[in-house]
């Protein structure tokens, strides 16, 4: 008797593929179109789109990653949109 593997996101459903970013075996329905799975994109970085979040933007909230935000202080990261703006409103 075989046992199918359930998706890891829903736990209902056959997983039919790997996320290509974390490799979580996920049904159809969690995965989009450019292969990756609903939790990956939910921690996308809302600036690129294409690398995983670190933090959030202490001014707006947006997930973002290392490349598209600017260090603070240590563990406290601005987008680059809200320092671009800061900036832009200094001069």
């Amino acid at each position: 008797m075989s046992k199918s593997i359930l998706c890891e996101v829903c736990e209902e459903r056959p997983a039919i593929r790997k996320c290509r970013i974390c490799g979580r075996r996920v049904c159809e329905k969690h995965l989009s179109e450019d292969g990756v799975c609903a939790v990956c994109t939910d921690l996308m970085c809302r600036v690129c789109k294409a690398r995983l979040s670190v933090t959030s933007c202490i001014l707006c909230g947006r997930p973002i990653c290392r490349t598209c935000s600017v260090e603070l202080e240590p563990g406290i990261r601005m987008c680059i949109h809200c320092a671009s703006n800061i900036s832009a409103k200094e001069q």
